[in-house]
């Protein structure tokens, strides 16, 4: 949807919008392999972003719905540069349950 391709581009760049010119992106951008996340962990990590760089790293998860499911949960879950929003660790561990 519209919506979960703005909290998509917030998540990995903290904006919402895409430029009106190619030649107003900071950097391309770029997708790699989380390293941290390997094994039989994989499934259960979560996609991660450097929004300076406009990259995410995702782990090589099992299937295309895990990817969707963790690429969805981090995008609507995330604490952003322009939320108050804060979780503890036990909302956290809380949200890994419902995936």
């Amino acid at each position: 949807s519209n919506d979960e391709k703005k909290l998509f581009l917030q998540f990995v760049w903290a904006r919402n919008r895409l430029p009106k010119k190619e030649g107003d992106f900071d950097a391309p951008f770029k997708i790699q392999e989380d390293v941290k996340a390997q094994g039989e962990n994989k499934d259960v990590s979560l996609p991660s972003a450097s929004t300076c760089f406009f990259s995410l790293a995702l782990p090589k998860y099992s299937s295309k719905e895990i990817l969707k499911s963790k690429l969805l949960f981090a995008i609507n879950n995330v604490t952003t540069m322009e939320t108050d929003f804060q979780t503890n660790s036990a909302e956290i561990a809380e949200g890994y349950k419902t995936i």
